[in-house]
């Protein structure tokens, strides 16, 4: 892979492993579903992939900069993914939930 690609799939995986973690959380599996909480399975699912997402993201970088620059670009890219995702549950909060039983009657 490229450069260009590895960095892309790093991004992605550290957004997506913060996002399964904090959709592990009561308060933010709440505010997208509109359910009370997430089972325990799903909650320990959940932290599984994200920490798999998180993992992952730690070797896309070390494999596309070495360990003395990848360490710190990790570093970064998760705090930027840990950000968006907190960007992306704050706005999507404010969305009304969608209701599978709003078109039956």
């Amino acid at each position: 892979m490229s450069d260009p690609e590895l960095l892309a799939a790093l991004l992605g995986a550290a957004y997506l492993g913060c996002a399964a973690l904090a959709l592990s959380q009561r308060r933010h599996w709440h505010a997208l579903t509109g359910g009370t909480a997430p089972t325990p399975l799903q909650a320990l699912l959940l932290r599984g992939l994200g920490s798999l997402g998180v993992a992952l993201s730690l070797v896309l970088a070390l494999v596309r900069d070495g360990p003395s620059f990848g360490a710190i670009l990790w570093a970064t890219a998760l705090s930027a993914a840990a950000a968006a995702v907190a960007f992306t549950l704050t706005w999507r909060a404010r969305q009304p939930v969608p209701r599978a039983e709003k078109g039956r009657r």
